[in-house]
């Protein structure tokens, strides 16, 4: 027997398994430097763009990702605020927003989470809501008639900067750059029209060249005007691999390149069984987040095979229209079938990918904040345990089974060698 042991919320779940298995995880390389230092040392050598270039600046606005993403903004901000200090730039002229895309609005208490305590007293802290109308300013098309509907804090104020996460993304191929403003500080007529775009055979996981979403997004940062990131390619242990600072596009582009190196796994054929976990939270806090998981398992699973699903979950789907468009079918082809017909929604454009995935391959759920009425909607099969799983995915697997174990599935781009 071998062991099996997954991140699960803040915490992890294991289990037996009567196979040797493959691990399929992003890169464990020893670090060059402490989180704290790389950090510095991007900043201190930026790409593309420097922080000089907006001295003088009366009013600056910082904007960052809510609990759904792991940006480290405890390590980020300090150094970038002593940066702005030297320039003559007091915390007191400094906004934080909290892009929350067409997430719900963050709580004053998730501020503290995010910035710790002393950060939260010293600096003004807002959230997006992008269904707040006064709070957000119209600023024409993009060339693919995108409207830009932004939050009015960011869009208003002298200097812009952007923190964020370099992950994988599903159909902007990563996250990170412009994304943070574009889709986090986004209206919802702005996120819709830039989403309706994932059927766009360029839009796919960890392609960026001819992507008409990365393309939107880069086009909506540069009508803004942004003037300054900070990305972090993060491991498995939420270290950071690398940062790099300056030019929205530029430096974003060469985070790419060593996110590549550090988040592309290649698999030499794909799993009878892929056992994954979105990589506990807050990349497990919903179902919504989790899909992403699911397709990326989806790619090293071999057509026909079956998915375990390790995910807590403990704000259970996390989307209404997620649910309700899964309720539109009894089958995966259904409910692709049925989206095709309807107006594009965010909430319900997860139903398409998640459909995809069960297209492929049988799931089956491991989490405490999906019941089984839920899951039987999401059109998977529920266990109560890792254990149960691995009881229930053994009854049909072949006599040497190919297995693979993803840990890290939401931050793991797998490439078949095929």
């Amino acid at each position: 027997m071998f062991q099996v042991k997954l991140p699960y919320g803040k915490g992890y779940v294991s289990a037996q398994i009567p196979y040797k298995y493959e691990t399929i995880s992003i890169s464990e390389e020893p670090l060059q430097h402490s989180s704290s230092e790389e950090i510095v040392r991007a900043i201190k050598n930026p790409i593309g763009a420097s922080l000089s270039d907006i001295k003088g600046a009366k009013n600056v606005v910082i904007a960052t990702s809510d609990l759904t993403r792991p940006v480290p903004n405890k390590l980020i901000l300090p150094p970038l605020l002593s940066e702005l200090e030297a320039l003559g730039i007091k915390k007191e002229q400094v906004t934080l927003i909290i892009g929350t895309g067409l997430h719900r609005v963050s709580t004053p208490e998730e501020f503290v989470d995010l910035v710790g305590e002393e950060l939260a007293r010293e600096i003004k802290i807002i959230s997006h809501d992008a269904w707040d109308k006064e709070n957000l300013v119209y600023m024409g098309t993009t060339s693919r008639g995108t409207p830009i509907v932004l939050n009015k804090y960011f869009v208003e104020a002298d200097a812009k900067i952007v923190i964020g996460v370099l992950d994988p993304h599903q159909f902007a191929g990563f996250s990170g750059g412009a994304k943070g403003v574009a889709i986090g500080l986004g209206g919802e007529e702005l996120v819709r029209a830039n989403h309706a775009m994932l059927i766009h055979p360029g839009a796919t996981l960890g392609n960026i060249e001819g992507n008409p979403v990365r393309e939107d997004i880069d086009e909506i940062g540069g009508k803004v005007g942004i003037d300054f990131i900070v990305n972090v390619i993060l491991n498995s242990r939420k270290e950071v691999v690398r940062a790099v600072a300056g030019h929205y596009i530029e430096a974003h582009r060469a985070g790419i390149e060593v996110a590549r190196k550090v988040l592309q796994i290649e698999v030499n054929e794909p799993g009878d069984l892929v056992i994954a976990s979105g990589g506990g939270f807050p990349k497990d806090i919903n179902l919504y987040q989790v899909q992403k998981a699911l397709l990326h398992a989806a790619i090293a699973v071999k057509k026909g095979g079956t998915i375990i699903l390790a995910a807590e979950c403990k704000e259970g789907v996390g989307e209404e229209r997620f649910t309700n468009t899964m309720k539109l079918g009894k089958t995966p082809q259904e409910i692709l079938d049925k989206f095709a017909k309807m107006e594009f929604r965010v909430g319900a454009h997860k139903a398409y990918l998640w459909g995809r995935s069960l297209l492929k391959a049988r799931v089956i759920l491991v989490s405490e904040g999906i019941n089984e009425d839920t899951a039987k909607i999401m059109q998977v099969e529920k266990a109560q345990n890792l254990q149960e799983a691995i009881d229930i995915a053994s009854r049909k697997l072949p006599k040497n089974p190919k297995v693979l174990v993803m840990p890290k599935a939401s931050s793991t781009i797998p490439i078949l060698k095929s």
